[in-house]
């Protein structure tokens, strides 16, 4: 089978969760809490035009979605605050959580926003401060901006005003859950939010096992797969792309790449992924897609996304793939040898809900 030079891809949405505040009954899974932790009923507000909650930083100081974890996630909100408000997530209790929070009438200051770990019911602000934890943006008390928090593989990225460029990117400090329930929080004051979006990230695809480095001047099916008798395991929890450079000391090949996915009933799933070089990807021994790049464009990990019909119980996918020196004739000159200078793929699956 030779590689065919069209992609085959499908465009997919990914899973979004929210709640409109315009109707009571999505609040459901929303429960509020005073500052004594007793819960409370929030009712509807309009401030400014818009409808929102309203958390006064006492009778009302956080709501909370109990019953659904996020690990990787993106939230976007309006908000319009006094003091201090933002959101808490990776939550293990009221006492532990990450904390990610504005105060508008620091606007335009380097402590505009804040973040910090809450361990153990702290509010550790003096020792977590600008360059690294604190930063500058331009929002004033109580008047609307809207807010965008991205985590993914424990890189936080805070945009405000829908911004392309991010306001604070750090990496976040270790607690003891790496995910959890997301909560608002409001201190010192009231605040009113309104739009509020999570949406869910998938997380990355990191632990494969790998074949021994192939010749590249040949093309590959799964049966050659199949024949293949040493794998190895590799799995850089620290880095979301599985760079194949990594594993061999002169990388020019072709590598198989498998790994188990475990469904427990049959029911499509979303695979989205991103390549260099050459790639072809097969669920259960059937090819899916087959492709090759003559371009070096930068990864994006929503770039393709394919149905994949899973089966009950234990599949194989599967990636056949081969680095970018094609695209350089005879290879790319690393100090005179001949090599892939980009070789890799981020993957990640997602339950398909429509």
């Amino acid at each position: 089978m030779k590689m065919r030079k069209i992609k085959l891809f499908i465009i997919c949405s990914l899973t979004l969760f929210s709640f409109n505040l315009k109707a009571q009954n999505t609040l459901k899974d929303w429960q509020a809490f005073s500052e004594n932790n007793e819960p409370v009923t929030l009712t509807e507000q309009t401030y400014k035009e818009k409808t929102c909650v309203k958390l006064d930083g006492k009778k009302e100081a956080i709501v909370i979605n109990k019953n659904k974890n996020y690990q990787d996630f993106r939230i976007e909100f309006d908000v319009a605050a006094k003091v201090m408000a933002g959101v808490g997530f990776h939550v293990k209790n009221e006492q532990n959580y990450q904390f990610l929070y504005f105060r508008p009438g620091y606007g335009g200051t380097q402590e505009a926003i804040q973040y910090i770990p809450i361990y153990n019911g702290g509010l550790s602000w003096v020792l977590y401060h600008y360059p690294i934890h604190e930063a500058k943006t331009d929002i004033a008390a109580m008047e609307w901006f809207h807010a965008a928090i991205e985590v993914r593989n424990k890189i936080m990225r805070v945009f405000v005003n829908n911004k392309k460029e991010a306001d604070m990117t750090l990496t976040l400090l270790d607690t003891d859950a790496d995910s959890g329930n997301i909560l608002l929080r409001s201190m010192f004051g009231e605040a009113y939010f309104a739009n509020v979006y999570i949406q869910e990230i998938p997380k990355s695809l990191t632990d494969w096992s790998i074949s021994d480095q192939l010749p590249r001047d040949k093309t590959y099916e799964y049966a050659d797969v199949k024949k293949m008798k040493t794998w190895n395991k590799i799995n850089q929890k620290n880095d979301e792309m599985v760079n194949l450079k990594r594993y061999f000391e002169y990388p020019n090949g072709t590598v198989f790449a498998k790994r188990t996915v475990v469904a427990e009933a049959d029911k499509p799933q979303l695979l989205y992924f991103d390549f260099t070089g050459k790639l072809q990807v097969f669920l259960n021994g059937k090819e899916v897609f087959n492709y090759a790049k003559y371009k070096l464009d930068r990864l994006n990990s929503y770039e393709n996304c394919i149905v994949l019909d899973m089966k009950k119980g234990e599949n194989e996918l599967t990636f056949i793939i081969e680095g970018d020196a094609f695209v350089f004739g005879k290879g790319f000159n690393s100090m005179g040898r001949f090599q892939h200078q980009n070789w890799g793929f981020i993957a990640s699956l997602a339950e398909k809900t429509r």
